[in-house]
């Protein structure tokens, strides 16, 4: 019995086998791309993506894997799904939101009622009225005027306005208050007694001596004027000569 020889490398490269390896190719190219154009053709119709589909620029075309069970054919799949949405299609962007949204706050801000600034807030300071001492007292002459204090030289003490207060009911002497501008801070306060030293300096200036406590001070006041320096003169010497 004449046994069947099996077929060698050599007998595929004869001229029929030849013959039909080409044919059978030339039929599987043919067949690719007749998918290649129906799988083009279904991606117009679905107005997805507008660029033709080539054998030379899809994934996994002309390989082995193309007609694999389990991977299925990449041209098959592109095919069968329709895009949700197109590249081309207006898409709503985030800005557009945004303003939708202001234009929604600002109708629902206009719609509602104006208030006044301040208005339901009630203050919690209460004005309340600082006693200075002089409540019982008439101011019967006020200058401003600078303040010196004889201590081994003469200092400054401060400028302010300084006030010859009478009392009311004239139960006590007259005095002398100055306050520092601003501060308010008390800088003098002496009470004028029969026989105190009173006497005009140079143009500008009033020196006298009086009792701070038990102290003996020697003051300067310098007025700005010599016409404002007589006059706090004669007013000192009046309420002095009063207590005789």
């Amino acid at each position: 019995m004449k046994r069947e020889r099996s077929l060698s490398p050599s007998d595929l490269l004869t001229l029929p086998n030849k013959k039909i390896l080409i044919e059978r190719s030339t039929e599987s190219k043919t067949q690719r791309q007749k998918t290649f154009n129906e799988a083009n053709n279904k991606l117009r119709k679905s107005g997805g993506l507008t660029a033709l589909l080539t054998n030379k620029h899809v994934f996994g075309s002309g390989t082995k894997y193309t007609s694999s069970a389990k991977m299925g054919s990449f041209t098959n799949i592109l095919s069968s799904q329709k895009p949700k949405f197109s590249i081309f299609d207006e898409q709503t962007s985030q800005n557009d939101e945004d303003k939708e949204e202001n234009e929604n706050d600002d109708k629902k801000g206009g719609a509602e009622k104006e208030e006044s600034f301040g208005t339901g807030i009630q203050t919690l300071l209460q004005k309340q009225e600082v006693l200075t001492g002089e409540e019982d007292e008439i101011a019967q002459h006020m200058v401003k005027a600078k303040l010196y204090c004889m201590d081994e030289h003469w200092k400054e003490r401060g400028v302010g306005t300084l006030r010859l207060n009478y009392p009311i009911n004239n139960e006590k002497a007259p005095r002398l208050v100055m306050r520092a501008d601003n501060v308010l801070r008390v800088i003098l306060n002496i009470s004028l007694f029969n026989g105190m030293h009173v006497e005009k300096s140079q143009d500008k200036f009033v020196k006298l001596s009086a009792f701070e406590g038990s102290k003996l001070v020697h003051l300067a006041i310098k007025l700005s004027t010599p016409n404002a320096a007589d006059e706090l003169y004669k007013a000192l010497m009046d309420a002095i000569t009063s207590r005789a």
